[in-house]
């Protein structure tokens, strides 16, 4: 009962806290060429690819805007444009999209993100080349064959030490800015700008309490964990590293020296110090996860033992495995109810409680 109350208190404490996605500087360009400077609405780049929100104050109105309403946004200093071109890579369909800059000069570089896969588009004047990478099935075999590394070779094959280097660019924002602005510098040496930024590493602090209140089956557990995200690039995957703590206890049938059948019931008290790479398969409220990785724990056991193969007291330390999944619901911006169900040193109970995000 004590351990239900904690949680409404803390819960009605959270909920107050509410907070809305955050907003970054930037500016939106309209169509009569005019720049509205205030704030951008975060988004991953394959949001921000259909719509942006964008407030002139920070308590002004929200207004949202697609790429017909808008020349363009800038977000930190990225650059997005509103563009229209040819997908060849999907039956040659027409798109506006908001796509990001990444290289001006004589072949301008845009990247253009959607929901399960990333274009670059090569704009020279009024000439466009649209960019993927080959598309395969889970078992290997080629769906849909590539073509970026044919049109990198195409705008150096005047660059002898760029054109042999084509076929061994890796398909990503860094590498393809790289090569294209090396191509463009020696085509027309000076004018090339070459905008990417490194992706930004967004810390996201958590706070979990929980519990299995079943007699003689009691468990409690603490966490405070730093998820570590690209956000822009994937909101669904993290590297977790952070502080944990259970008191549990478990029983078991066994027999005792005697062969006489008893119940053995443990004590445990362990806190580790887990990294492990977490996956979250959906991004709404209610969010189901798996998480895996290894951890330091420093364990002691109690046990009413009644055979010499089992200590009644143990304290061990060292690496341990810890496999996990979960389900958490989001009740406002910042706290969610969340069941977890863990391994580490031992098989544990399903934790339920409240989570809250700093």
């Amino acid at each position: 009962m004590k351990f239900l109350a904690v949680l409404l208190i803390f819960c009605h404490f959270c909920t107050v806290l509410s907070a809305q996605q955050p907003f970054n500087t930037g500016y939106i360009i309209k169509t009569n060429r005019d720049t509205v400077r205030g704030f951008i609405q975060f988004g991953q780049e394959k949001e921000l690819s259909r719509s942006v929100k964008f407030r002139e104050g920070s308590s002004a109105t929200v207004n949202e805007f697609t790429p017909s309403d808008i020349l363009g946004f800038s977000e930190e200093n990225e650059i997005y444009k509103s563009l229209h071109f040819l997908n060849t890579a999907e039956d040659s369909v027409k798109e506006t999209a908001f796509v990001k800059l990444l290289v001006t000069g004589e072949y301008s570089l845009y990247a253009y993100t959607k929901e399960d896969r990333k274009f670059y588009l090569l704009r020279s004047d009024t000439t466009d080349y649209f960019l993927y990478d080959g598309v395969y099935t889970n078992m290997g075999a080629l769906v849909q064959k590539g073509n970026y590394q044919n049109y990198l070779f195409f705008i150096s094959v005047n660059c002898e030490k760029l054109s042999n280097l084509s076929n061994r660019i890796a398909y990503n924002d860094k590498d393809m800015a790289d090569f294209v602005s090396k191509a463009d510098d020696c085509i027309s040496p000076g004018k090339t700008v070459n905008l990417y930024q490194k992706p930004k590493i967004l810390i996201q602090p958590e706070a979990f309490i929980g519990a299995w209140p079943i007699p003689d089956k009691t468990e409690l557990v603490a966490d405070l964990t730093l998820r570590f995200f690209l956000p822009k690039i994937d909101k669904k995957t993290s590297l977790n590293i952070g502080v944990h703590y259970i008191n549990l206890t478990k029983e078991s049938d066994e027999i005792a020296n005697n062969y006489s059948r008893y119940k053995l019931s443990t004590h445990y008290n362990i806190i580790s110090v887990p990294v492990t790479i977490q996956y979250n398969f959906l991004n709404g409220t209610v969010q189901p996860y798996f998480y895996a990785g290894a951890s330091l724990a420093y364990t002691i056991s109690n046990a009413n033992s009644f055979t010499y193969s089992i200590p009644s007291h143990e304290v061990k330390s060292g690496l341990a495995a810890v496999v996990g999944v979960g389900l958490q619901v989001g009740i406002a911006s910042k706290l969610l109810i969340r069941a977890d169900w863990r391994y580490e040193v031992v098989l544990q109970y399903p934790a339920i409680g409240i989570a809250f995000r700093f």
